[in-house]
């Protein structure tokens, strides 16, 4: 005779079965991500991950269990339909979980995250989603997917079975049920422990990806999806008060008086000067050569910064556009689990560049050449002022030349067409999009080829080639001696060297300041501060004449802290000041980087991993402090 209590064990024992199916996928298609120094570690993850697969399965098991007992209650007679119920029950949960750990692949392909909240907010525009992937990209999906979940279906039926009820059951063995149940809330709470259980009960390892094999997807969004509804500040490192005084001093530490002033324009008339914004998508200082990149991919990047002012150590706090164009226009740094752009309520109370410059009688324009239903995009740009905004919808057929939309050179070009219909003094913005997978540029440089790192160079010289041409062309229009341009990457990205969204020569990004009414004196000067690009808002309004009225808090006014290195005349000395700082986060921690060293404080195991240098105590403290105030203030909004 079965035993009456064979089904958990049985149930249990297939979830397990199933995590460590899609683990091995996982540790296989990544073993470019493996530890250098011990790549075997990735292995261990299989153990180590029993914690959160345990609590996962026990959250899986809880309404078929429960069935079952009722069945067994009910009796015989029951059998039938409850047997029906549990595998239509099991049936949904295996194809959703299918789903999720397969998209887990994906994400982590081009986020390097686990799947979490984020990412399905993201998929409430699904054609913008479908859109970066090819058709062949999206059969193989298809057919994976109903590949594992008929192989997930067939394990269930050999390892779990369909004759999941004993023949004769006495009725005094149903006592047994606190048992079971009380089991399954220590299973899903992690033990007995004070604290339930989280990610850190898998944590094992120096190296992030080991600990990312390790952490159960279903349990990470299932963790992401709660946190996102919490109120809570989870990013606690220090008493509030200690915290804030802790900010509210980087914040001064290194800052010149507040009447340090320079000369940077060449007419004392120039706060009334046009002001022309190129956000370029995922522009890393990876492939600009002047940045220490990749040589000869940004011949125009390069002219820019030799006629201009080239910003050597800015950093870009997030790694999706959404963020970055809120850092940008409204200087205003992301979040480790939050995009502030899609909370309409907070993100409304965010000033910015563009209603700054509105409010003082600016025309403004804000083109970009693929969906801005995307990730809330539109909404936010039509609330900040913005009186004409281009998006796909506005070009031809024939000018969406890539999947993501319109290439861009269209875009550019379009651009200098809508500039020339606004009244001066204006303010444009043009958000390009070539630099981003499938990378199906239409172009072809000594880049081209078929495997990764040679489609994104190929996309970044294609990206470059763009912006020559747009300035060829802005060359010739009426306005362009009277506007300043500001060249700035949305965020950084891992490619082409793949060294991970952690580390921090992924996230530093170029930031370039050109014009012709740029002083002659400055034209080829380098500023080494240390800085991110949520701090342009205060830098280029106070450039422009507007001074700060703590509209932009957390926007610093990058020439206050370049209080060294000028002789008169604006003159840069050899000597340059390389103070500052720069924060990056996402969903793994926190990156800090100062002229000391780069360190990224891990949420999971509570460590902080140094890339280069040293952070000492107190640069530590200011970096957890950073983040907790920052946090508050997302939350109060």
């Amino acid at each position: 005779m079965r035993s009456a209590y064979v089904f958990p064990l049985r149930l249990l024992g297939f979830w397990l079965l199933f995590f460590a199916v899609f683990r091995l996928w996982f540790v296989t298609w990544f073993h470019g991500e493996w530890s250098k120094q011990n790549p075997l570690s990735a292995w261990l993850s299989f153990w180590h991950a029993l914690p959160l697969d345990i609590s996962t399965a026990a959250y899986l098991m809880t309404l078929p269990v429960l069935m079952w007992f009722a069945g067994l209650s009910a009796g015989l007679r029951s059998y039938s339909i409850l047997i029906r119920a549990i595998s239509i029950t099991n049936v949904a949960l295996v194809g959703i979980l299918v789903l999720i750990f397969g998209a887990n692949i994906f994400i982590y392909e081009e986020w390097h995250t686990l799947l979490n909240n984020r990412a399905l907010d993201y998929m409430s525009t699904p054609r913008a989603l479908l859109d970066s992937m090819s058709l062949p990209f999206k059969m193989v999906s298809v057919g994976l997917y109903a590949g594992f979940l008929w192989l997930m279906w067939r394990v269930y039926k050999k390892v779990v079975g369909t004759n999941i009820f004993p023949e004769k059951i006495r009725r005094n063995r149903l006592v047994a049920l606190p048992v079971f149940a009380g089991l399954l809330f220590l299973g899903i709470r992690g033990g007995l422990g004070v604290i339930p259980i989280n990610e850190s009960a898998v944590y094992y390892s120096s190296h992030l990806f080991n600990n990312h094999a390790a952490t159960n997807t279903a349990w990470n969004l299932i963790h992401s999806l709660i946190e996102t509804r919490s109120t809570e500040n989870h990013y606690r490192f220090l008493p509030p008060q200690d915290a804030l005084n802790e900010t509210n001093a980087l914040f001064g530490a290194g800052a010149a008086d507040a009447g340090t002033n320079f000369e940077w324009f060449e007419k004392s008339d120039s706060g009334r000067l046009n002001l022309v914004f190129v956000i370029m998508e995922s522009m890393t200082a990876q492939v600009v050569e002047e940045l220490g990149g990749e040589p000869g991919v940004c011949p125009n990047l390069g002219r820019l910064v030799r006629e201009g002012i080239l910003f050597e150590n800015v950093y870009g706090s997030g790694y999706r556009t959404d963020q970055g164009v809120v850092s940008i226009l409204g200087g205003y740094p992301a979040q480790p689990d939050q995009s502030i752009v899609l909370l309409s309520d907070k993100a409304e109370k965010l000033n910015s560049i563009s209603k700054t410059l509105h409010s003082d009688g600016y025309s403004t324009a804000f083109l970009y050449g693929g969906e801005l239903t995307f990730a809330n995009i539109g909404v936010w740009l039509t609330n900040q002022r913005f009186d004409r905004i281009i998006s796909e919808k506005d070009f031809s057929r024939e000018d969406k030349t890539q999947r993501w939309g319109v290439d861009d050179i269209r875009l550019l070009n379009r651009s200098i067409l809508e500039f020339n219909q606004l009244q001066e003094p204006f303010f444009g913005a043009a958000m390009t999009l070539s630099l981003h997978p499938p990378y199906d540029v239409p172009f072809q440089s000594k880049w081209n080829g078929p495997d990764d790192r040679a489609k994104f160079l190929n996309s970044a010289a294609f990206a470059d080639h763009a912006i020559g041409e747009f300035f060829k062309s802005a060359e010739r229009q009426k306005w362009y001696d009277r506007t300043l341009f500001v060249l700035v990457a949305d965020h950084g990205v891992s490619p082409p060297n793949y060294y991970g969204l952690d580390n921090p020569k992924s996230r530093r990004i170029p930031l370039i300041l050109f014009g012709k009414p740029l002083l002659k004196t400055w034209r080829g000067a380098k500023i080494a501060i240390y800085a991110n690009h949520h701090d342009l808002p205060a830098t280029v309004l106070r450039m422009m004449g507007y001074p700060q009225n703590g509209d932009f808090p957390w926007s610093r006014d990058l020439w206050r802290w370049q209080k060294t290195g000028i002789e008169s005349g604006n003159r840069l000395t050899k000597e340059r000041y390389s103070g500052g700082f720069a924060y990056y986060t996402n969903e793994n921690g926190l990156g800090w980087v100062n002229p000391e060293g780069k360190g990224f404080y891990s949420f999971g195991n509570k460590n902080w991993h140094l890339w280069e240098g040293q952070l000492d105590t107190v640069s530590r403290k200011q970096a957890q402090s950073y983040l907790q105030v920052l946090y508050d203030d997302f939350l109060s909004k």
